[in-house]
């Protein structure tokens, strides 16, 4: 047993405030606590059980999706989660949702209603995982901060998005002084 574990992971006090710390460390900060997260159900929503890991890219952080795990930024990546994501629509409706994985395993595969679903998820008549998806995140920080993992959580300090191809999560600095924050690195 690590002395971090013993200690509870209180003793961490990772600050995530940009102003603080910059934007690069800020960054690594929460990916790592959301990574200290993930192994340690400080979720306690569906996150856990959706999410792999997280990662700092390109100036933001990528919380990457379990379906969607290994795929990179190019465009055969972006190619290979489309058909990962049609594949998964054609398992049921909303597949790579908890709920739509717990009714694909008791009702079985259903390619009709997936695409039905699908196409109600996009024009949105019908409510979506990913819609639910930057509360949790939030909620998740919230706690983090809580339990001293990290400090100076601020949700006006970041924007919490998911993507349209693979529904990995984008956490990205909003900008206070109107620069771009893709240019941090």
């Amino acid at each position: 047993m690590t002395a971090r574990k013993a200690g509870g992971l209180r003793d961490l006090g990772l600050e995530v405030d940009p102003d603080m710390v910059g934007i690069r460390a800020a960054l690594q900060h929460m990916a790592k606590a959301v990574n200290i997260a993930f192994q340690t159900d400080y979720g306690e929503n569906y996150l856990e059980a959706v999410y792999q890991a997280a990662i700092v890219r390109k100036g933001e952080i990528q919380i990457i999706h379990r379906e969607y795990f290994g795929f990179r930024d190019t465009w055969f990546g972006q190619f290979g989660m489309l058909l990962r994501s049609m594949q998964l629509t054609f398992d049921g409706p909303d597949p790579a949702s908890p709920e739509g994985q717990k009714r694909i395993l008791e009702k079985g595969p259903s390619t009709i209603r997936g695409l039905f679903n699908f196409l109600g998820r996009k024009i949105d008549l019908i409510a979506e995982f990913e819609d639910r998806v930057p509360a949790y995140v939030e909620q998740m920080f919230d706690r983090l901060e809580a339990s001293g993992i990290i400090q100076g959580w601020d949700r006006d300090d970041w924007e919490i998005t998911t993507t349209t191809i693979g529904l990995n999560i984008r956490i990205i600095p909003r900008s206070k002084s109107g620069a771009d924050p893709k240019a941090v690195g």
